[in-house]
């Protein structure tokens, strides 16, 4: 993906020019891009555009083996501006072929002069209406887990901390105190995030952190970041991992040597460890252990 289609994925996107400093606690894990998850999967059936709130609507891909399947809710990233509900397509099928449903959600951004209050309402929204017609859709509504990347992974996280349905949240390089989240980035960043009209602050979202919302009785969680993330720093899910465990909670961290932000990394290389084959696996494996086990 180049950088103009990514500007028009997440506008007023910035990099750092360099990586932050990496957690002295972790050990990066070195992620074979090769083989990748499937193109074209098969083995699922999905539904596009499932209305369940005031004009909002969801994708659904689940298991074509009959059910019922634990629920995965996909919360996509996209800065607090924008929320396309078609991404990770290929990802969100690996998991469903697995033996899940799915659902990947649209949620009220700034575009909609939303706040992170609205956001979260909406995620709740989505779980709700999948739960309630569980039957039609074929879901055992008492298996719930949370999957996000990015804005979506600080929003997985936060609804994962603060509903008690959830059972599992799988984090991919979310922010967890965004108070801090330009610390070891380079002066532009600082800059830009210290900007009221930033998304960040337009969302109100500093006003709600994962780390200040960490309890004994957590989901279970799964953090993934790459080392050369140059839009949020490993040590935002580091410090959300390490609060979980110090509470007496499960959670495990994974920090991927090389690794950008997923599909906005800064080349193809660094992208495709987030649709490998190991990676991947390592997540619905997570979903096995929290939500079958």
């Amino acid at each position: 993906m180049n950088l103009k289609v990514m500007s028009m994925l997440v506008p007023g996107l910035r990099y750092s020019t360099h990586p932050a400093p990496v957690p002295e606690a972790t050990r990066p894990l070195t992620v074979d891009a090769m083989p990748q998850i499937p193109r074209r999967p098969t083995g699922v059936v999905t539904r596009r555009g499932i209305g369940y709130r005031d004009g909002l609507r969801l994708d659904l891909v689940t298991s074509a083996v009959p059910g019922p399947h634990p629920l995965v809710v996909y919360v996509p990233g996209g800065g607090f501006v924008r929320a396309p509900r078609g991404l990770a397509r290929r990802e969100r099928a690996f998991v469903a072929a697995a033996g899940y449903a799915v659902a990947s959600v649209q949620y009220r951004t700034v575009r909609q002069n939303a706040t992170v209050t609205d956001g979260l309402g909406d995620v709740r929204a989505a779980v709700d209406h999948l739960t309630d017609q569980a039957g039609s859709y074929g879901i055992d509504a008492g298996r719930i887990g949370l999957w996000g990347e990015s804005a979506g992974g600080y929003l997985a996280s936060v609804a994962g901390l603060t509903d008690a349905r959830i059972r599992a949240v799988v984090d991919e390089f979310g922010a967890s105190d965004l108070s801090v989240l330009a610390d070891g980035f380079d002066e532009r960043m600082r800059t830009a995030l210290a900007d009221p009209r930033h998304p960040v602050h337009r969302y109100r979202a500093t006003e709600t952190n994962p780390v200040d919302l960490v309890r004994a009785d957590a989901p279970a969680f799964l953090f993934l970041h790459g080392d050369d993330d140059r839009i949020i720093p490993p040590a935002q899910t580091f410090a959300l991992h390490r609060a979980l465990r110090e509470a007496g909670a499960d959670s495990t961290h994974h920090l991927l040597a090389g690794a950008g932000h997923g599909m906005l990394s800064l080349n193809r290389r660094q992208a495709r460890q987030w649709s490998s084959v190991q990676v991947l696996t390592l997540i619905t494996e997570f979903l096995d252990l929290t939500l079958r086990g």
